[in-house]
């Protein structure tokens, strides 16, 4: 893939089916891996972690160890994930603004995923608290 054109290059970063949630959760102060999957319970705890070392390795999310016992490791946004931030809640809201003509439509051609309709529902009321603070 030709990587000389910037769609192709955030393509590139946002490829992969949980990589938009994960950074949107990250971003609303989701950041243990336990609670990721725990939010995301559609996915495989290993599709997670291989997403999210992707997005580590492109300088997206930093992985921090606490070395302690129990082990514990968070995630948090990089300067350059927080600017794309504003792609990924557009995406939501452009989801959002043709909820009703997009879920007849994917409705006739797939099976509704009941983990993604959880997941917008607490990311919805994450942000509402968030935004009342």
């Amino acid at each position: 893939m030709p990587l000389e054109c910037g769609l192709h290059l955030t393509k590139e970063v946002l490829n992969g089916k949980w990589k938009a949630n994960l950074l949107y959760a990250i971003s609303i102060d989701v950041k243990r891996p336990s609670e990721l999957l725990r939010l995301l319970p559609g996915a495989a705890k290993r599709v997670l972690n291989v997403q999210l070392k992707e997005l580590e390795n492109h300088g997206i999310v930093v992985k921090k160890i606490y070395h302690q016992l129990p082990p514990k490791v968070e995630y948090s946004l990089t300067p350059l994930g927080c600017s794309l931030m504003p792609i990924i809640d557009a995406m939501n809201h452009w989801g959002d603004d043709n909820r009703a003509f997009l879920k007849r439509i994917i409705a006739q051609n797939t099976v509704t995923d009941e983990s993604m309709t959880r997941t917008c529902i607490y990311y919805n009321e994450k942000a509402k608290r968030l935004l009342a603070v």
